[in-house]
């Protein structure tokens, strides 16, 4: 199968694998985010809704107590012969509109004495047994059973205290407060309804029956029954989940409420359930569903377009990296790939152009150790064969020195021996320093006084020449792990180097600067004739010089030490117009560079 139609399919498929589980999730998480919100706002409506009812009855049964211990309700002890207590009850009534049906007082043979409405007075009034009974401040007053009936167009709740006699001990009666039950219920029908869709509001004795409930679940005549009791939950406050039959067909989110009482009285046992059908509170998610799904088709259909765009650019850059590879196998004067298209394709360009300049490099590290072994054999020979009778011609220069009877050209012959000697000495022990460098004695040294210590070294040689030695270096030291001695030589050998071949009068600057916080850079610069570009590649082959009377070791040997202290060694072109030298050491040995 061929690359462009392998990417096709895979991109395809890689598409709808993250796509679908993509959609999925998002429909999951909006659906678990969209419960919980409609939960903590089913309960927190519960919630409110309960303490409006707790202060709603609280404020009906205080009314009732207080009433009942006005002076004027003792009118009812000698039959309200002047009406003042039936019109006080009267104004009363007008006084709370639409909350009191009625308001009468019965006399303990059960006959209304006074009321709101006259057409009430001298009717007799049988009294249902007692429901419940509700503390309030400075007293108790009771509920009788209630009488619901559907429609429900009457609600009662009777509420009724003891009038005490002032007078004697003992109750000459009681008054009656006819609360509308209708006003629970327009208050629930307007929480009904909300943004998420309609709702069941259902309020619940301390027996679980629906005594008051909006519109929705009064139609299905379920006042008075126990239906509800089971969905209460043990908590003050909370959310739970129910089939919703017999409201809906659908499952139910509950948001539940328990009464508190108001200001510690009148508590009853009372709750309060907000209910919603959750296939009309998730009608948003389904809408989000719908739309994930038109979303998706048409997102398959631009990504197959996409997807054979994207595959012929990745198919073609593929091509001609595989072409150019074919090509550097039959030569490896190749030029570096250059290809064009995705990110993963350039990179991969840019590695094998890598490999390339690895494998050169590859190839130099190789030749520059072979010279180095051939400078390790030619040191051990010299060191063997050259050293010996080298030492007995410089000993035998050196006595005769000593004669008195040597002429002055023998005298001059004879230190000519002994200078080419020690010369001829030197050479060997730099080749051997090169072939077989000793092993580093590292410990932690200040890399500023190693550099002053060489400047102290050759300042004499400097004077003689009017070279002028800048030295830019933080005040700060520069603690790192080196070995000393190493160190001294190698900088010696830049600077005399720069010394040698600058003209008389000439610059050379050395400063530092903390690359980053694992290494240090030393720059070594001068203002001298610099080095020609041909000469850079092979700067630090053994033997090779442009110095006359040199032997070419000298930057080899430092390069050498550099690397034994993991550091790195460059050359290139000073700001200064001449030579410059970049070393990078490492701080620690456990940070070395190379």
């Amino acid at each position: 199968m061929h690359i462009h139609r392998i990417l096709l399919i895979s991109f395809l498929l890689l598409l709808l694998l993250a796509t679908v589980p993509i959609v999925a999730l998002s429909f999951y998480a909006s659906r678990l985010a969209l419960e919980a919100e409609i939960g903590r706002s089913l309960k927190n409506d519960a919630a409110m809704l309960m303490e409006q009812i707790d202060m709603l009855i609280f404020e009906r049964l205080q009314n009732v107590h207080s009433w009942s211990h006005l002076d004027i309700i003792q009118e009812g002890r000698i039959g309200d012969i002047d009406k003042r207590l039936a019109q006080f009850l009267g104004e009363l009534e007008h006084g709370y509109p639409g909350v009191y049906r009625n308001l009468f007082y019965l006399n303990n043979e059960n006959r209304i004495v006074a009321a709101g409405d006259p057409t009430l007075i001298k009717r007799p009034f049988q009294p249902q047994a007692d429901w419940l009974r509700a503390q309030v401040p400075q007293g108790e007053v009771l509920l009788e059973i209630l009488q619901l009936q559907p429609p429900y167009e009457q609600a009662d709740l009777l509420i009724h205290a003891p009038v005490h006699d002032n007078y004697a001990a003992g109750d000459i009666g009681q008054l009656y407060g006819v609360f509308d039950l209708r006003q629970i219920f327009r208050l629930f029908d307007q929480a009904s309804h909300s943004d998420s869709g309609e709702r069941f509001v259902i309020l619940l004795d301390a027996e679980g029956r629906a005594i008051a409930s909006s519109a929705t679940a009064r139609a299905q005549k379920l006042l008075l029954s126990d239906t509800f009791a089971s969905w209460r939950l043990h908590e003050q406050n909370g959310i739970a989940v129910h089939t919703g039959k017999p409201l809906t067909d659908s499952s139910v989110l509950v948001g539940y409420a328990v009464s508190k009482g108001y200001q510690g009285y009148a508590n009853m046992g009372w709750s309060l359930l907000v209910i919603q059908s959750t296939q009309q509170a998730f009608q948003p998610i389904w809408a989000l569903w719908w739309l994930f799904f038109g979303a998706f088709i048409a997102t398959a259909l631009i990504a197959s377009g996409v997807a054979q765009w994207v595959a012929g650019r990745v198919a073609k850059p593929l091509l001609d990296l595989t072409a150019w590879v074919q090509c550097f196998q039959k030569s490896s004067d190749c030029i570096s790939p250059t290809v064009s298209g995705a990110q993963e394709v350039r990179e991969l360009s840019l590695a094998f152009g890598q490999l390339i300049e690895d494998l050169e490099r590859s190839r130099q590290q190789v030749v520059h150790a072979a010279k180095l072994a051939v400078v390790g054999e030619m040191a051990a020979i010299m060191a063997h064969e050259v050293r010996t009778p080298l030492g007995i011609l410089q000993t035998t220069a050196q006595m005769l020195q000593w004669e008195t009877a040597l002429s002055p050209e023998g005298l001059e012959m004879t230190q000519m021996i002994v200078d080419e000697s020690a010369r001829l000495n030197r050479l060997i022990s730099t080749l051997l320093d090169c072939a077989r460098p000793r092993q580093p004695n590292m410990m932690q040294q200040d890399l500023h006084k190693i550099i002053a210590r060489v400047f102290d070294l050759l300042a004499s040689q400097a004077q003689k020449k009017s070279i002028e030695i800048d030295w830019l270096m933080p005040q700060n030291t520069a603690i790192i792990e080196c070995d000393q001695e190493l160190l001294v030589q190698v900088f010696l050998n830049l600077i005399l180097n720069a010394i040698q071949i600058v003209p008389a009068g000439g610059r050379i600057r050395v400063r530092t600067e903390g690359s980053n916080g694992e290494s240090v850079k030393i720059f070594v610069e001068d203002n001298g004739p610099g080095i020609p570009p041909e000469n850079c590649a092979r700067l630090f082959d053994p033997f090779f010089t442009t110095r006359e009377g040199g032997i070419g070791l000298g930057l080899t040997v430092t390069q050498q030490i550099i690397c034994i202290h993991g550091g790195h060694l460059a050359a290139g072109k000073s700001e200064l117009g001449g030579a410059c030298f970049t070393l990078v050491l490492p701080f620690s040995q456990e940070q070395k560079i190379c």
